[in-house]
């Protein structure tokens, strides 16, 4: 019986003290103090780095101007770059899908110098592989059983004389090589196939030589090497 009465004295004790001022006081103290410890470690295993919360009224620290989305893109050219108004349209287009993304101004300009860039090597690109084909089809000429050899010159002629009689100026545009001023042309003048249908409709017809409007002989190499291009190779 005296057992029972020290543990319900035991259990008062410990019951009444919850709600002594005196207690209530140190376990607060002690809290506080458990709170320090744990920030303080926070912050050792964080390299001491205080994080920065972007979305935080902590007068923006943690944002940068170079990171905020613009009310509009400008794409500042290259002096050899011009912006014609289908390039402008692509690139107010291209503005909407950047600020969906949230792309800051500097990200918007390195990815549009990127796509220019890009475009300008795949374009470089595609003309030298184009004008290693076109030199191809020449070789095949030169090489060519029917129309090549010795004789190449004079068949030439002979197909040029068929172009004479019933080609028109665009298909003498897209025989002849591509440049600024010829931008249609293909340069199909040196395709063997194309010479070797040309030449036989120029033997049909029986000339075998080019003649001009007065009847005297024209052999003039210039113009072969116009309508036959890279077809004659420069003599080393």
């Amino acid at each position: 019986m005296s057992d029972e009465k020290n543990v319900n004295d035991d259990t008062k004790t410990v019951v009444e003290s919850g709600s002594d001022p005196e207690v209530q006081k140190n376990q607060q103290e002690q809290k506080d103090v458990d709170a320090k410890t744990d920030e303080q470690n926070a912050s050792e295993s964080d390299g001491g780095k205080k994080t920065e919360i972007l979305l935080s009224d902590d007068e923006g620290k943690g944002s940068d101007a170079k990171s905020e989305v613009p009310e509009k893109y400008e794409f500042e050219a290259p002096e050899d770059f011009e912006i014609s108004e289908e390039v402008q349209s692509k690139l107010d287009a291209f503005g909407e899908t950047a600020k969906e993304m949230g792309l800051s101004q500097d990200q918007y300009q390195k990815l549009v110098e990127y796509d220019i860039q890009r475009g300008q090597a795949a374009i470089e690109a595609s003309a030298t592989q184009y004008a290693e084909r076109v030199e191809s089809w020449a070789e095949a000429t030169r090489t060519d059983k029917e129309l090549g050899g010795e004789s190449l010159k004079e068949n030439l002629g002979i197909a040029k004389s068929a172009i004479d009689a019933f080609g028109s100026d665009e298909l003498r545009k897209l025989i002849s090589a591509p440049s600024a001023e010829n931008p249609d042309g293909l340069g199909l003048g040196n395709h063997p196939e194309l010479i070797r249908f040309m030449y036989r409709v120029g033997r049909s017809i029986g000339e075998d030589r080019l003649i001009e409007g007065d009847g005297s002989e024209k052999n003039d190499q210039d113009v072969l090497k116009r309508m036959y291009p890279t077809m004659f190779k420069e003599a080393s």
